[in-house]
């Protein structure tokens, strides 16, 4: 078994001064939860931030157009309860991982 080196807060650092900054300059957008940690991206795997969205897919889009990640980037699944959108860019060199879990519309019986 291969041991991978601990990770310490300071090699969190970037990510959580990152996530300081993109917390102030959009402070208007919808809440969300955020996580600093490992982003397996299209680029490798960094240290970086999470964007998890689990309300609408008005303020996924709302987190897109801040971050200016082109729409033709986000990647599309359907999960077993929910669709998930997701798409990466970088903000202050980090990385960043958005993510949007949008509920199947509920079925009635008619």
């Amino acid at each position: 078994m291969t041991e991978h080196p601990a990770l310490t807060v300071a090699s969190q650092a970037r990510a959580i001064r990152a996530l300081a900054v993109l917390a102030d300059r959009f402070a208007i957008l919808p809440s969300t939860s955020f996580t600093v940690g490992t982003v397996c991206g299209p680029d490798g795997i960094e240290e970086g931030i999470h964007i998890d969205l689990h309300a609408c897919a008005a303020d996924f889009e709302a987190w897109r157009a801040a971050l200016g990640i082109d729409p033709c980037g986000i990647e599309y699944s359907e999960l077993s309860r929910c669709h998930c959108l997701r798409a990466y860019t970088a903000y202050e060199g980090v990385p960043v991982q958005l993510t949007g879990y949008l509920p199947y519309p509920v079925m009635t019986a008619a």
